[in-house]
């Protein structure tokens, strides 16, 4: 039974968001839309947080889940994003990293408040906190759409580009915690460590560092990746025995942002997949 249900699974999307975090779905809509379009294995992947899982059953035949988290980490000085797959998300270490980013987030907006406000931008927290919904995990969008809001930009990509992007004047660094610590919680929750769209990468020799400290996977397929990176991905995770996956990054924020359905997995990827999700459940049995 296990094996049939493993190998009908060729409609994935491993890299979703819900109003969790930054998107703008709730977690059971994301799941209506994902049986409507057809997918046969979907993972919220929510910033730091589980919460989306609290909100939606066990059973969503004839879809499949694979429990993840997107987790923030810092390799020299630049953001690594790291998709934990497969998590126990009753382990204790990783609740405590989920509420300490929690706590550092909140931290970061007050900061970039305070510095929206020297540039002339007046917000207040209880607005962004409102923004971020019932689970009050506050994100950068958040802020970035308060602004919107509030008339000082005419888009969160123009927010991010001017004030709140990496570096820029109203920035605020989010906690700092090591790939490989966040690695190891990830394993030591019976998890799989797999890199976040790679192609984004500061500097994509990061990857051959992160095999050395414990990798089990690359996001291969990414809407922000070439052809030339997806090839060079499959190669590369071929080489050193990792998994590969696929997914949209989706936010639904806009039209632009959807790539829903259409996540391009070629017959590779499909049955690493596949024996991802195989170990997952021999795992979680």
């Amino acid at each position: 039974m296990i094996v049939k249900e493993i190998n009908d699974i060729r409609r994935i999307n491993l890299h979703l968001h819900t109003r969790a975090s930054d998107g703008s779905l709730t977690p059971m809509q994301v799941i209506k839309q994902a049986k409507d379009i057809g997918l046969d294995l979907i993972s919220i992947t929510d910033h730091d947080t589980m919460d989306a899982y609290k909100q939606i059953p066990e059973d969503n035949a004839p879809l499949r889940i694979l429990p993840g988290i997107e987790i923030s980490s810092m390799h020299q000085g630049n953001d690594v994003h790291i998709l934990a797959y497969g998590c126990d998300f009753e382990n204790k270490a990783l609740i405590e990293l989920s509420e300490n980013y929690h706590i550092g987030r909140r931290d970061r907006a007050i900061k970039m408040i305070e510095l929206l406000g020297e540039l002339g931008m007046d917000i207040q927290l209880e607005e962004v906190v409102a923004m971020a919904g019932s689970g009050e995990l506050i994100v950068r969008p958040h802020i970035a759409q308060v602004l919107v809001q509030r008339g000082y930009v005419r888009s969160k990509n123009e927010a991010f580009e001017k004030y709140i992007g990496n570096f820029k004047p109203a920035f605020a660094p989010k906690p700092d915690v090591p790939v490989p610590d966040v690695i190891s919680v990830i394993h030591g929750a019976g998890g799989f460590a797999v890199i976040a769209h790679p192609g984004k990468l500061s500097d994509p020799d990061y990857i051959e560092e992160f095999i050395t400290f414990g990798i089990d996977g690359l996001e291969v397929w990414h809407p922000d990746h070439y052809q030339y990176q997806v090839d060079e991905f499959i190669t590369i995770a071929q080489n050193n025995g990792l998994y590969m996956t696929a997914g949209s990054d989706f936010h639904g924020e806009n039209k632009d942002s959807l790539l829903y359905d259409t996540v391009p997995a070629c017959e590779i990827i499909l049955e690493s997949v596949r024996k991802l999700y195989r170990e997952y459940k021999c795992r979680d049995r």
